[in-house]
This record gives C-alpha cells, structure tokens and sequence, in this order.
C-alpha cells in the first residue's frame, strides 16, 4: 500500500495558482503521489482565503472526487486541539497547523506536504515524533 500523506496549505494554493512560485514543483510532486492525501478542513478554509475566487471550486472538486480526504475532529479531537494550543502558544500556532497535527496523532501519517519548515519542524505528533517533512519550496 502507498503511503499516505498530509496536505498543508501552501501546496494546494500553489496546485490551483499557476502564478504560485512553488507551482511547478508542487504540481508535479503531487501528480508522483500514489498515496492517499489527508488534510483537514481548517486548511480547505486557509485555501479558500488564500485562492481566487475563481479557483475554489476545483479545490472542493479535488475533495469531491475523493483524491484529498477531508477529515475533522469531533468532540474529543476539539479537546486535544486545546491542548496543542496550550503546549504551542509560544509558536502563535494557527488553526489548521495544529490540526494536521491531531489528525497526524488519530491516523499515524507523518509525512507533511508543506512549504512551512518553521512551524512543522518543531511541532510533534504524540509530544514525541518528528514529521516526515516533504518540503516543497
């Protein structure tokens, strides 16, 4: 079976915005990918800020078809996000970050797809492991 990957911001904003920097390199990254990709909804929020209006509709078709999983915590995921924010409040972690990091600790993926070296390079899964940072500057 593939590996699967988590999916931050910055690569679906640069998948979906050709005038992204990081398009090129992100498109084709992600066309080898024969894993499933994972991510959360606060970053399909992020995307949606960050994209064209234009553009939004084929990150909710990438979602659609199945090629991105969507996942969101429930009650128990919300009470773990509070305690990421409490141990992370020194990083002034956003939403969406701390909760790849549920998801990565309710799924066990720990390979990121992400332009966010800072941020991801000190947060860890479980207090403990490190992500598997697929860097895509």
């Amino acid at each position: 079976m593939p590996p699967d990957v988590l999916v931050d911001t910055g690569p679906l904003v640069a998948l979906f915005n050709r005038d992204d920097p990081h398009h090129t390199r992100v498109s084709a990254w992600l066309a080898a990918q024969p894993g499933p990709l994972h991510t959360v909804e606060p970053v399909l929020a992020e995307c949606a800020f960050f994209l064209p209006a234009r553009l939004r509709g084929n990150l909710a078709d990438l979602a659609a078809r199945g090629v991105l999983q969507v996942h969101a915590p429930d009650r128990a995921g919300h009470a773990r996000l509070a305690q990421l924010f409490h141990k992370y409040r020194d990083q002034d972690p956003d939403w969406a970050d701390l909760a790849l990091v549920w998801l990565a600790e309710q799924t066990g993926i720990r390979r990121i797809a992400t332009l966010d070296v800072t941020d991801f390079s000190v947060y860890r899964i479980h207090g403990r492991s490190r992500f598997q940072l697929e860097l895509l500057r």
